[in-house]
């Protein structure tokens, strides 16, 4: 059992190390390398020179990734720092002087295996010299081409976190913005009941506090159920009813079945905010019409809003404000090409119209 267990955790490994670019590219480089020196004909020599051969193209591979690596990780960051050509390239002059003498002198066989006299060995092998040039370029080649691809790898990374980061910050300031002018709203709201109706105090507050748990647990989310949603969206419209009854005509539709989605927090309210703040007290009477509707075929949800107006337009300082400009700014960041959003004034009314790809 304990054996099948070691070899499905080593292939697992194996499946993540292939898995990674940044792991193959050096196993693929290193088979390329060992199979190079093939090209040479020598299986086609006497046995005991091509045993020899052998052991040099081992010794040999073990310094070209050394080589690979030293310059990946040590000799590649010079170029960054100051005179960093200048160092760059003495360095690699310095390693290529060392890496032919260690190939001459140091590698077993390496010069005794040159003086053999074969016709085959004699035509297929370049002299020694030509070889260990152009193996050092070719590792040096294929180590600079690897750490540039490991950089544009790192820097793409840091990139796509960057921008992460900033999105996270800027939907976190869009969402705070949200609870102050809510409550500001609200509070508005209250101020005037007091003032008008204190009896309906009671069945506000409680519709306030429903609302403010709903802010409280799941503003800060990434996404919610679009059922909790519109329930939200539906206490907030009772208790702008309770302010308002007497004074205002309003109409809510809703089609189609919400449960099974997700959506972005708060996301239709400012909408329905707008309407009540500008369809209120400017023409007698009021209305306000909200119909939201759920096309499950095409997963489209729609909102739209229409409010009535004065004579005036809606201040774009103020009616669009945090409000408008903030949705608009979150439909853009969590909804790229998912979403279209038309918002203009006809007549003596005001048209917001959202259609959600969810």
């Amino acid at each position: 059992m304990w054996i099948f267990h070691y070899t499905f955790d080593t292939m697992s490994k194996l499946k993540r190390f292939l898995s990674n670019t940044t792991g193959w590219i050096p196993l693929l480089i290193w088979v390329l390398f060992l199979l190079l020196p093939f090209l040479y004909r020598i299986i086609m020599l006497p046995g005991e020179l091509h045993n020899k051969i052998i052991q040099n193209l081992f010794f040999s591979s073990v310094l070209l990734i050394g080589l690979f690596y030293l310059h990946t990780y040590l000799i590649y960051p010079l170029r960054d720092k100051p005179y960093g050509k200048w160092k760059y390239f003495a360095v690699i002059g310095c390693c290529l002087i060392v890496f032919c003498l260690v190939m001459r002198y140091l590698i077993p066989f390496g010069t005794r295996v040159s003086s053999v006299e074969t016709e085959n060995y004699r035509r297929a092998k370049p002299p020694v010299s030509t070889a260990a040039i152009f193996s050092f370029g070719l590792a040096i080649l294929g180590s600079y081409c690897y750490r540039f691809y490991l950089d544009k790898v790192k820097q793409a990374a840091l990139i796509s976190e960057l921008e992460s980061i900033q999105l996270k910050t800027e939907l976190d300031f869009l969402r705070s913005q949200i609870n102050p002018r809510f409550m500001f709203n609200i509070m508005n709201s209250l101020v005037s009941m007091a003032r008008k109706k204190s009896e309906l105090m009671e069945p506000s507050l409680i519709s306030l506090s429903q609302l403010m748990r709903y802010t409280l647990y799941n503003s800060e989310g990434s996404r919610i159920g679009l059922d909790k949603e519109v329930e939200y969206l539906k206490n907030y419209i009772n208790l702008q009813l309770i302010r308002f009854s007497d004074e205002l005509q309003f109409n809510l539709f809703l089609s189609g079945h919400f449960e099974g989605y997700k959506i972005e927090p708060m996301l239709m309210m400012p909408f329905v905010e707008n309407a009540f703040k500008h369809g209120i007290g400017t023409v007698k009477p009021p209305l306000i019409d909200v119909s939201l509707s759920m096309d499950t075929t095409n997963q489209l949800l729609s909102l739209v809003v229409i409010n009535s107006l004065a004579d005036r337009k809606v201040p774009q300082n103020e009616g669009s404000g945090i409000g408008l400009v903030n949705v608009t700014r979150r439909l853009e960041l969590l909804y790229p090409d998912r979403h279209s959003l038309k918002v203009h004034q006809q007549g003596d009314v005001f048209i917001a119209k959202l259609d959600l790809n969810l």
